[in-house]
């Protein structure tokens, strides 16, 4: 079982649905998170390796970096997807907190 901080489950659960949207399942195979920030945000960069079932990902890979994927208390300022394999596929993903005090 992967331990998750706060970001990385809503994150999760913003990808979860996302997929679930074009009939698939996602499931986080391994996830590296370390904090990130500039001069006026703070953050997190996050890497996931997952797991896609139900069908062919492609398109949902291809489409998720336009996405607008509601997290609540942060805000995805940037999603790439560095490797996708079949039912795999690596996520780089900038989460900053949004500071609408649903952190």
């Amino acid at each position: 079982m992967i331990r998750r901080s706060d970001g990385q489950t809503r994150l999760h659960r913003a990808l979860a649905a996302s997929a679930a949207c074009h009939g698939l399942t996602v499931h986080p195979v391994t996830v590296h998170e370390r904090p990130w920030s500039s001069a006026t945000f703070t953050g997190w960069r996050l890497t996931l390796d997952v797991a896609v079932a139900g069908g062919d990902p492609g398109d949902w890979l291809a489409a998720l970096p336009e996405e607008d994927l509601p997290v609540p208390g942060r805000l995805v300022a940037d999603l790439v997807v560095t490797h996708a394999a079949g039912a795999r596929a690596t996520l780089a993903v900038l989460l900053l907190e949004s500071g609408d005090g649903f952190g």
